[in-house]
């Protein structure tokens, strides 16, 4: 004579645990649920297999699911480390900023260092290359003469030999203003 088989109370528990781990896993920081309830999934499905006379159809999902959110779990937590390590990378990472200025006469600079803001007077062509790891936005204003109709300035910031910000300005007090972000190279 066959018996029919009874309900299997841990194989429903294991379907429980196993989709509440499965819901986590896929949450990244959160997801961390996941590597507690996945291997409580598992034994549970595992326990619940090998009860006798008891339905296994809920025991073999719990188990699978249970798997299921561990893997999937570790990849998200993988990829948030990943970008994490990425964007530490990026914001800590050293920059050359390079300032160009090009006049026609007498000009007034001003440009910004890791130590703060420089001031120089030059009369030509003037460039400068500072490499640090305190870079985010960088700055540079020249004003030419205010007694010559004719001047012309140009001022350019170049980050890690990229264009970040060029500017013109001509006539009496010819003023130019560049400015570059080292998160846009």
């Amino acid at each position: 004579m066959v018996e029919d088989k009874r309900k299997n109370g841990l194989g429903v528990a294991a379907l429980v645990v196993g989709i509440v781990a499965a819901v986590f896993s896929i949450i990244p920081l959160v997801g961390m649920i996941a590597f507690f309830l996945g291997p409580v999934a598992i034994i549970l499905g595992i326990i619940a297999l090998f009860l006798k006379n008891r339905k296994k159809g809920m025991a073999v999902t719990g188990f699978i699911l249970g798997v299921v959110s561990l893997i999937v779990a570790g990849l998200v937590t993988a990829g948030v480390s990943v970008a994490a390590k990425s964007i530490d990378e990026s914001i800590n990472a050293e920059h050359t900023v390079e300032y160009v200025v090009t006049t026609s006469g007498p000009a007034h600079i001003s440009y910004w260092t890791p130590g703060g803001t420089s001031t120089e007077d030059i009369t030509a062509k003037w460039k400068k290359s500072i490499t640090s790891k305190e870079f985010s936005i960088t700055s540079l204003t020249v004003t030419g003469s205010y007694s010559d109709a004719s001047a012309a300035v140009t001022c350019e910031i170049l980050i890690d030999g990229k264009s970040a910000g060029k500017n013109t300005g001509k006539g009496t007090g010819a003023h130019a203003y560049c400015s570059g972000s080292t998160w846009q190279k």
